[in-house]
């Protein structure tokens, strides 16, 4: 066998055990690329960026292995009232992990505190599993946020790659 025929072989081994896989398999493997994703980063080409929607204020660091976009660091401003730290890990352009932690108030004139936790593994724009510390307490995150989240990453994609096309 030549090395094009065990690696095609090895390709369609690691797609149907990935499908065939169950939720909680899909879930290690996912943890294991996200590992993998953080050792490139080491290596990887970043480029800073800002992005701006409305009252929030997206300072970004955008990683690229090669020219696949791998991870994104995110520090997001809400206003002035919450700050939002977004940790988004990225597989042939597919998110495939998020992690948030926010702090801050209520809203722009409230004086209760707010700490909120999430945490996201995504199978296209299927989750796997999901969870969200709200004030010490898990709660479940509404399709709506989670359509929120999407929309926004995909913007957050579209000015990271703008970014590095024009660098290359």
């Amino acid at each position: 066998m030549n090395i094009k025929t065990i690696l095609f072989i090895s390709f369609l081994f690691f797609l149907t055990a990935y499908s065939c896989a169950s939720r909680e398999e899909k879930v290690e493997l996912i943890k294991q690329e996200v590992e993998v994703i953080k050792n490139k980063t080491d290596k990887a080409q970043m480029l800073t960026g800002v992005f701006v929607q409305g009252e929030n204020r997206s300072n970004f660091r955008a990683y690229f292995d090669d020219n696949d976009l791998i991870y994104i660091y995110e520090d997001l401003a809400k206003g002035y009232w919450s700050g939002v730290t977004n940790l988004y890990f990225f597989k042939d352009d597919e998110l495939i992990y998020l992690s948030q932690k926010e702090v801050g108030f209520e809203g722009p004139d409230s004086k209760t505190k707010r700490s909120v936790e999430v945490e996201i593994y995504f199978d296209g724009e299927n989750v796997l599993e999901s969870s969200k510390k709200l004030k010490g307490q898990f709660v479940d995150i509404p399709r709506e946020e989670i359509n929120e989240i999407l929309s926004h990453t995909k913007k957050l994609i579209e000015v990271a790659k703008a970014l590095n096309s024009d660098m290359n």
